[in-house]
């Protein structure tokens, strides 16, 4: 995420206390249900031509709450904004060049000083829903401020995925396989606490994640075990990785004496280097590299 956007973001959540907003009424998969308050509602509805065949979506949701998931195969990307139009001003874009779609969607706000020293009782707090075709690649750019994220990818066909989380709450879920290959994902949490669920799901080989002084819980489940390559770094904040006894782990650490990693259930085979203890030659196989400052990492098996 851009340094500067964090940063903006940073000093937003460091000067205001975000209230809790009322839930949609969403109609389920296939598109929105829209709150009914005073805030503006922008709509999103473009169709889906035969000679869009990939799609570039790249979300900056400053804060407030957002939901992503699955939507009408024909539609490229259906949803709505609702937003305080005294505060807040929505960018969406939306355009074919070729075969390439690029979807995009940002908050700003209307203030000349920014979101700096805005308290939250001045406004409502926006809130969005994001329904995306399940019939072409996607390769997402998601960053979320301050607020809360869910985003649901199963069904989805993405192709790669960055993901940014600075003061927030995240949830990332492939609650069913991803419909292609995906290349990489690459996720970095800031401050906020991220839960991912069911990265095998994902059909990904490669995962890097990054976490500041914030929280996570990264969930190996999924129908399909498959060999992935693990980057983890971990800052001043907390890693908890729930892998399934069905994968071998091979751990590479780097670590110091004010940082912690639980071994349990390892063997160690080196200097940093470990081994699930239960390791079975041409299984799955998780291949993690760790690097702790000073917080910790602690690893939970499931399926006991």
């Amino acid at each position: 995420m851009n340094r500067l956007l964090w940063f903006s973001q940073l000093l937003f959540g460091l000067s205001v206390v975000l209230a809790g907003t009322g839930g949609s009424s969403g109609t389920g998969r296939y598109g929105p249900g829209f709150p009914e308050d005073e805030r503006t509602i922008l709509t999103i509805d473009e169709a889906l031509t035969d000679k869009v065949e990939r799609m570039e979506i790249e979300v900056e949701f400053g804060f407030g709450e957002i939901s992503v998931e699955r939507g009408n195969p024909s539609k490229a990307v259906t949803g709505y904004i609702q937003y305080d139009e005294d505060y807040l001003h929505p960018k969406v874009e939306y355009e074919v060049r070729g075969g390439l779609a690029r979807f995009r969607l940002s908050t700003e706000s209307r203030r000349r000083g920014g979101w700096e020293g805005l308290r939250m009782r001045d406004m409502e707090s926006p809130e969005s829903e994001l329904y995306f075709t399940t019939r072409i690649p996607l390769e997402v750019d998601f960053s979320c401020g301050l607020g809360e994220a869910d985003l649901d990818l199963g069904d989805l066909k993405v192709m790669d995925l960055n993901l940014d989380n600075g003061l927030g709450e995240t949830t990332l879920d492939f609650s069913t396989p991803n419909g292609v290959i995906l290349r990489r994902i690459s996720v970095d949490n800031g401050l906020g606490e991220l839960i991912a669920r069911n990265l095998s799901n994902a059909r990904t080989d490669r995962l890097k994640f990054d976490c500041g002084l914030g929280s996570a819980e990264l969930d190996f489940s999924g129908e399909v075990l498959q060999d992935m390559l693990v980057d983890v770094n971990v800052g001043l904040g907390n890693v908890t990785m729930w892998i399934p006894r069905g994968y071998n782990v091979e751990m590479e650490a780097e670590e110091n004496f004010l940082s912690t990693i639980d071994t349990r259930d390892m063997v160690m085979k080196g200097r940093g280097q470990y081994r699930s203890e239960d390791y079975v030659p041409g299984r799955p196989t998780l291949q993690i590299t760790a690097s702790v400052g000073l917080g910790s990492i602690d690893i939970k098996w499931t399926g006991d």
